[in-house]
């Protein structure tokens, strides 16, 4: 009882600390110029995975590995490690039953780190969905090749994306009608902007992510793009409003750009006041471009909000995914 009563006490305390505001304006029609879905489709029948392993078994949940042979598109065969297989770890709950349930696709955080990802899938396997991992081939953006590139790697990731979405409906324990997907940082700009690429995926939770792509890489504090920029500055002699312009010259796969084809209310955003991994100025800009959904604002930085509000965010996102998605 004093646990419980503890664990409450907590998740008020959290609650005083974060600002909530509903979608408040209007739904827009998509632009006629945004990218349809068509552009992230790969043709072809759904291959059998090169693998698909159990890797442990607990009284309430299983955990699977999946690879699956990417099928490649002529046009974007010059992108790094494209073939490289698709992988997937699948959360089931148990016992499975023979219910179709709810599907979560969820996205890593930079670099592919599971920093929470055990977290929140098993968070959401205890509410009974399905949850699927599914770790993003890495971007190169290698500053001794074509910047153009950039925009093949992001295309090529919401193919990977949608590949996986393709194999997991077919699998007896997915209701294919109710997709949601969720991500931290990267993971959440590529959560939202597969929401853009694939219809099927009805509802979205992106914690901590911003827009547009060209202007969060340029001025991220993250190590990752920091060391990058300098490389191209220093052997390039371009300034770091150069390498920006060359960005946003070539990138179109960005969530503020596909924002038009994001129904607001399927969206919930959280912000961090004071991140500079994902500047806040960025999340605002990406939560004004999606017509301002629904959004929880955490006092705190990129790592510090996370941490902090974990049991928030968790209860927050599940609530929102049930009322999109249904009970599981």
């Amino acid at each position: 009882m004093r646990a419980a009563c503890t664990s409450c006490l907590l998740l008020l305390v959290l609650a005083a600390c974060t600002h909530h505001d509903a979608a408040t304006t209007p739904r827009r029609a998509p632009a006629a110029n945004v990218l349809t879905p068509a552009y992230y489709e790969v043709g072809g029948a759904v291959p059998a995975p090169n693998r698909i392993e159990r890797q442990w078994q607990e009284a309430g949940s299983e955990l699977w590995h999946v690879e699956l042979p990417a099928r490649v598109t002529a046009d974007t065969q010059d992108v790094p490690r494209v073939a490289d297989p698709i992988e997937i770890r699948l959360f089931l709950p148990r016992p499975a039953g023979r219910v179709r349930r709810p599907l979560i696709v969820m996205f890593p955080i930079l670099s592919n780190r599971m920093l929470l990802m055990r977290e929140f899938a098993s968070g959401f396997v205890r509410q009974g969905y399905v949850v699927a991992v599914v770790p993003r081939k890495e971007l190169a953006f290698d500053v001794d090749r074509s910047i153009a590139l950039a925009e093949k790697e992001l295309r090529v990731l919401m193919m990977r994306a949608r590949q996986a979405i393709d194999w997991l409906v077919t699998q007896p324990q997915v209701d294919p009608q109710r997709i949601g997907t969720f991500g931290v940082s990267a993971g959440g700009v590529t959560a939202l902007t597969l929401m853009a690429a694939d219809p099927r995926v009805d509802a979205g939770v992106a914690v901590f992510a911003g827009g547009p792509t060209a202007d969060v890489l340029v001025d991220t504090v993250e190590d990752k793009f920091t060391e990058k920029t300098a490389r191209m500055r220093t052997e390039r002699g371009w300034s770091k409003e150069r390498v920006r312009a060359a960005l946003r010259a070539v990138i179109r796969t960005d969530p503020v750009l596909l924002a038009p084809r994001i129904r607001r209310e399927d969206v919930l955003l959280f912000i961090a006041t004071d991140d500079d991994s994902v500047p806040t100025r960025y999340q605002r800009r990406l939560w004004e471009s999606l017509d301002r959904p629904e959004m929880i604002e955490v006092r705190g930085g990129h790592y510090t909000g996370v941490a902090l509000y974990l049991p928030h965010l968790l209860q927050q996102t599940q609530a929102f995914l049930g009322k999109r998605l249904g009970a599981p």
